[in-house]
C-alpha cells in the first residue's frame, strides 16, 4: 500500500483544495445524476456515465470515484499541477500499471458529510475483472454504512469506540461531538487507511488501533460504542468483512459480551447486523444471554428492518461464494442444526442502567422512516416506563392521543351463516411498524385519546359504560396504556414520537424531561 503515514503539509494542502473546489456529495451526484453517493456502487455495475464536464470536479471524480484513468499533462491542466502533486505524493493517485504517462487512482476518495474518506475500490481501473483482497476495506459509502451513520446519536459524549472500523469513518464522524474517539480494527489494511484518514481530515482528538474487537483499549470504559461488523453465515473462511462464522453471529456476539467490561453506565452500544432467531429463542433474548451475569444491568432492544428465511440465506451464500444447488443444501443443513427458524436484519440497541430498576428487552419492526429520532424515542419511553410504579402514577396524569397514522383492522368470519367481527388488530406505520391484537372495547377507547382526558379519566370512562370490570385498578389499565404509547399507538405529550408530517423530534417539554430522566 503507497499511502502516506507521516505528518506532511500535503494532507491540509488537498483537504483545503478539495473543499474549495467543491468536492462534495451534492456536487458530484449532480454531475453523475445520481441521488446520493451510495447509488454510486449499484449504479457502476450498470455501466454509470463518466461526467460531461471538464471542470475540477468532474476531472477528480473520474479520476478518484469512478477509477477512470486520465493522462498527467490533461490532469496537470484540469486541475493544477500542485494537485497532482499533492495526490501523488500522497500515494493517492500513481503511474498506470502499463502506461506510465497515464495517471489513476490507488484508492477511492469521496466526501462523506464533512470528511474526505479513502478506502478500497469495488471495482478495477478502467474496468478490468476485479477480485478483492480478502483484507478489502469496504468503502464508508455503502448503502448499509450509509444508513447505519445516519442512525447513530450526533449528541455530545466523552469516549467513543468504533469497533470493527474499517475505514474509520464513523469513529471519524465522532470527533465531532465526542471529546475522544477510537477506531479498532483487525488488519492491517484498515487501520493504515483509517490512520491516513484521520491525517487527511487533521483530527488531533481521534486514536486509531489495530486490534481484535476492545484489544488495546483495557482499562478505558465508553459512553457510545458502536459496530457495523461482519455478518454473514459462511460454511467456509471468507472476506474478512464478510465472514461472520456459521451462523454469522460470531463477530457480533463477542462485541456483546465485552459490554460489561467497556460500557460506561448510562452508556449506549449500537449495532447493526444480522442475527437468528431460533428454536425457542427469539434474537432479543440471545442477545440478553450473552451478557451473562450482568445482564441485569442492561436494556436490549432489536429494530428488525427486514426478515430472511434460511433458505433465502443459503441461496444468496451459494450466490456469493459461486457455488451451486450442493452449496444452498449444505447451508441449510448447517443453520438447521443451529436452530435456526429465521434470519433478522437491523439495529441492537444495548444500554446499560445506572440505577436500580427493572430492565427491558424490546422488538420493533422498522417503518418506512425509522432512524435515529425514532430509536430515541424508542429508548427513552421504555426507560421512563422501567422505572415501574413511579412512572406509572405519572402517566395516570397524562392525557394520551391517537397517533395520527393509527387504523384498527376488523376481520370477520363466518358464524352461524353470518359474518361476524371475530378479530381487532391495531396498526401504525410509525415510528415503528407494528400490529397489536386487542379487545372490541379498545376501539371505543381509541376515540376518547383526544389529549383531553388523562389515563384516570379514561379508565373512568370505560367502566362507567360496562366496557370493562368496575374493580380494574388504575394501575392496570395505566399498564395497557403504556404498552400502547410503547408501540406507537398512543403518545402522551411529554413523550412525542416523531412525526412524518412535521418532522419534529421529540417536544421541547419531552426533551427536558428526558434529559431529567435517569437511565
Amino acid at each position: 500500500m503507497t499511502l502516506l503515514l507521516q505528518n506532511s503539509p500535503h494532507f491540509a494542502i488537498l483537504r483545503d483544495y478539495l473543499r474549495a473546489v467543491g468536492f462534495n456529495e451534492e456536487s458530484i451526484c449532480s454531475r453523475l445524476d445520481i441521488p446520493a453517493l451510495p447509488t454510486l456502487l449499484t449504479s457502476r455495475r450498470k455501466g454509470l456515465e463518466s461526467p460531461k464536464e471538464s471542470d475540477e470536479v468532474s476531472l477528480l471524480t473520474r479520476l478518484l470515484l469512478l477509477g477512470e484513468s486520465i493522462n498527467r499533462v490533461d490532469l496537470e491542466v484540469g486541475i493544477a499541477t500542485l494537485a497532482v502533486e499533492v495526490l501523488t505524493g500522497l500515494g493517492i493517485v500513481v503511474p498506470h500499471a502499463t502506461d506510465t504517462t497515464q495517471l489513476v487512482g490507488a484508492v477511492v476518495l469521496y466526501p462523506v458529510g464533512s470528511l474526505f474518506i479513502v478506502s478500497d475500490r469495488w471495482f478495477a481501473p478502467d474496468g478490468k475483472d476485479y477480485q478483492a483482497p480478502a483484507d478489502i476495506v469496504y468503502p464508508a459509502i455503502t448503502p448499509n454504512t450509509a444508513e447505519f451513520m445516519a442512525t447513530l446519536p450526533v449528541t455530545p459524549c466523552e469516549n467513543f469506540l468504533e469497533l470493527c472500523s474499517g475505514a474509520g469513518a464513523v469513529a471519524l464522524a465522532a470527533s465531532a461531538y465526542a471529546t475522544k474517539s477510537w477506531a479498532i480494527d483487525i488488519t492491517e489494511r484498515s487501520t493504515h487507511m483509517a490512520e491516513f484518514n484521520r491525517l487527511l481530515n487533521g483530527l488531533n482528538n481521534v486514536t486509531v488501533l489495530k486490534g481484535d474487537l476492545y484489544q488495546g483499549v483495557d482499562g478505558f470504559t465508553f459512553d457510545r460504542i458502536v459496530a457495523h461488523p461482519p455478518y454473514m453465515p459462511v460454511l467456509h473462511p471468507a472476506q474478512i468483512f464478510y465472514d461472520g462464522g456459521a451462523d454469522g453471529e460470531q463477530i457480533t456476539r463477542r462485541c456483546v459480551e465485552g459490554l460489561p467490561r467497556f460500557l460506561k453506565p448510562e452508556g449506549c452500544f449500537y449495532c447493526q447486523a444480522q442475527g437468528s432467531d431460533r428454536k425457542g429463542a427469539p434474537l432479543e433474548d440471545r442477545i440478553r444471554s450473552w451478557l451473562g451475569e450482568s445482564q441485569d444491568d442492561f436494556d436490549v432492544a432489536v429494530v428488525e428492518k427486514r426478515a430472511q428465511s434460511p433458505k433465502d440465506a443459503a441461496s444468496i451464500y451459494a450466490l456469493k461464494s459461486k457455488g451451486g444447488g450442493d452449496t444452498v443444501e449444505l447451508m441449510l443443513k448447517s443453520l438447521d442444526a443451529l436452530g435456526v427458524e429465521s434470519m433478522a436484519y437491523g439495529w441492537i440497541i444495548i444500554q446499560r442502567k445506572n440505577f436500580a430498576r427493572k430492565v427491558f428487552t424490546v422488538r420493533r419492526f422498522a417503518g418506512q422512516r425509522t432512524g435515529r429520532e425514532e430509536i430515541a424515542w424508542l429508548l427513552q419511553w421504555e426507560t421512563f416506563a422501567a422505572a415501574g410504579h413511579p412512572a406509572f402514577e405519572d402517566l395516570q396524569e397524562l392525557c394520551p392521543i391517537a397517533r395520527p397514522s393509527l387504523e384498527l383492522h376488523t376481520l370477520h368470519r363466518l358464524k352461524d351463516g353470518d359474518l361476524a367481527p371475530d378479530q381487532f388488530t391495531l396498526h401504525v406505520n410509525d415510528p415503528f411498524s407494528m400490529d397489536c391484537k386487542v379487545q372490541p372495547w379498545v376501539g371505543f377507547l381509541i376515540p376518547l385519546c383526544d389529549g383531553k382526558l388523562t389515563v384516570r379519566q379514561l379508565l373512568e370512562a370505560c367502566k362507567s359504560h360496562q366496557l370493562i370490570h368496575a374493580e380494574t385498578p388504575l394501575e392496570e389499565f395505566s399498564e395497557l396504556l403504556a404498552a400502547l404509547i410503547s408501540g406507537g399507538f398512543l403518545e402522551v405529550a411529554d413523550f412525542r414520537p416523531p412525526h412524518p408530517k412535521d418532522g419534529e423530534a421529540l417536544s421541547a417539554n419531552a426533551k427536558e424531561n428526558l434529559q431529567n430522566q435517569p437511565l
